[in-house]
This record gives C-alpha cells, structure tokens and sequence, in this order.
C-alpha cells in the first residue's frame, strides 16, 4: 500500500514539490525555515543573527558510523540567509569600504581646489569645513532618528517606538546616500565664497578685508541659493518612507550649516586665525595690474586671479 502510494503520480509530484522546495538542484544541501518573534531588522534582531551564526559557524554537521565507534565524517556546514541577513551583510561591507570612499573623495576635492586656486591652504581649509559639517549633521541625524530627541513635537517619522534600542534606528544607506550630496554642496558654496575673496585679496586687500568684500558681493547669492535647495529638500520631510524622511532630514540640515553658518562665521573665522598671507600660501600676493608699453604708450593690463571664474569673466 505505501509503495503503491508513493508511485501515485500526484504524490511523486507533490513530493518533489517539498522535495525542491527545500533542496538544491544537486540535492546536496537541505534548506530550514526558522521564524522568530524577534524583528530581524532590529538591532535585537541583529545581534540574534550574529549570535546564531558564530554559533553555527562553530559546529559540525557530522554522522557517526556504527563500524568504527568514534570516527566521524564532516556532512557540511550550515549558513544563516534570508532578507535581513542580506540588508546587514550589505551594510556591514558598505561601512567597511566607506572610510576609504571617503579618504578618496577628500582627496580629490583637495586636488582640485589646489589646481584651480593653486594654494594648499585653501583645499586643506575647505576639508576641513566640510568634515566638520558633515559631522554636525550626522550626529543631529542620530540625536533626532535614534535618540528621538524631537519626539515630543509630535511627528511621525520623528516618534519613537517604545523600545527604541531594540526597533528604532537609523537605514544604513542614509548617510551614505547623503554623503556625497553633501560634498557636491558644501564644495559648492565654498567655492562661490573663496572665488570671491581670492579675487578681492589679488587685488590688494588683506585677507580680512577680502573676506568682508567677499561676503558683501557673494553672500546673499550663497543664501539665496541654499534657501532654493532647503525647499526643494524640505519635500523630503513630508514622506513617510524611513530612509526619504532621514536623507531629507540630512540635506536640509547640512544646506543650512553650509550657507549660514560654514561661509558666514566658520571661513572669515579660520581665516582671521591665520596669519595674512599664509592664508593663500604659496601663492603669493601680486598686483592686479600690470604695464605694457607699445609704441611709447603705457597700457595698464588687469591680472586674472586664480578662480574658477578665471575662463568665463577675464580675458587674457
């Protein structure tokens, strides 16, 4: 009778339906369905992965053979996969290759702000705004979606779940996605301040007096611009999907430190720190006017300063 049942064509079928289901085409791996109470998105539910695979990845699968008491034979090895699994693993690579991804990005920004003013100061005091930026806005992005700080004005994506160790945290692509936005910005608005006060210093002014003109002529460009992309950003805010909310939550906050606080007070402040000259150091600081004589006649022939607006504004 069992033999007759198991050659039933709808119980092979059905029993080969299992039979893939929780097996590879080779048959030689079975697949287990664990489901837990635990939320394996949450940081609980990611320290029981953690926990489960160091612990699998100490055992065996081993089967003993009756003719031989004591020799065992190694089966396999067993793995812990699923869709949580994936998001962590993808997280955990992502963080370790993020710190190079962000030595190379300064690297470069330091490269070109060095070859288009041709100072080494200038990208060095760049970097450094914009890490200190970055830094600002990020704590401010865990102080507010980790730590609920403004959960008490009452808004959604900012509330707290009951246990915020265990359910509320950060999406991991936030920062990264924000990351290099960020950069494009700060670098942004930096140049169109430096563009300026460089222009002013090769004029003659000292370093302070540059930066004063520069903030005269640039600075409520630079506002007006960053209030433009406050808005366009502040849209992000209105969502309800985590991750938009956070990455909108991010570039409002480091669009308002940038225009209002990093080129109206921390720049003309670092800059006021150094010494005049050494501001722009090595280049140094010449006039901005030149004579030429043709045929018995002076001609005064005004010097292009070394700025990004070098091809566009000033003819050689």
């Amino acid at each position: 009778l069992l033999i007759s049942l198991l050659e039933n064509p709808l119980a092979k079928k059905y029993g080969d339906f299992l039979v893939n289901g929780f097996s590879n085409e080779d048959r030689t791996a079975t697949k287990v369905r664990v489901k837990t109470t635990l939320d394996p998105f949450s940081t609980v539910g990611q320290k029981w992965i953690a926990a489960v695979r160091d612990a699998m990845a100490a055992s065996e699968v081993w089967v003993s053979d009756p003719s031989f008491p004591g020799d065992t034979t190694v089966l396999g090895e067993m793995h812990l996969t699923g869709m949580a699994q994936e998001q962590m693993d993808g997280a955990a690579d992502t963080f370790a290759s993020l710190p190079r991804v962000i030595g190379a990005t300064l690297l470069i920004v330091m490269a070109v702000l060095g070859s288009a003013f041709r100072s080494a100061v200038v990208p060095l005091r760049a970097v450094l705004c914009l890490s200190w930026m970055l830094l600002v806005t990020f704590g401010l992005g865990v102080l507010v979606y980790q730590h609920g700080v403004l959960q008490s004005l009452g808004i959604r994506p900012f509330l707290t779940s009951p246990d915020p160790p265990a359910h509320h945290a950060m999406y991991w692509m936030t920062p990264c996605i924000a990351f290099s936005i960020l950069v494009g910005l700060g670098l942004d608005y930096d140049i169109f301040l430096m563009d300026s006060v460089m222009e002013h210093w090769q004029e003659g002014k000292d370093a302070r007096s540059a930066v004063i003109a520069a903030l005269d002529q640039a600075g409520t460009i630079i506002s007006a611009a960053g209030i433009i992309m406050f808005l366009a950003f502040s849209a992000m805010l209105a969502s309800t999907t985590p991750m938009l909310n956070q990455v909108g939550f991010m570039l409002c906050v480091g669009v308002l430190l940038d225009c209002f606080v990093t080129t109206k007070v921390t720049i003309p402040t670092l800059m006021a720190l150094v010494p005049d000259n050494a501001n722009f150091w090595p280049l140094e600081q010449k006039t901005s006017k030149r004579e030429r004589a043709f045929g018995g006649q002076t001609v005064f022939v005004q010097r292009p300063p070394p700025s990004f607006r070098r091809s566009l504004s000033w003819s050689h």
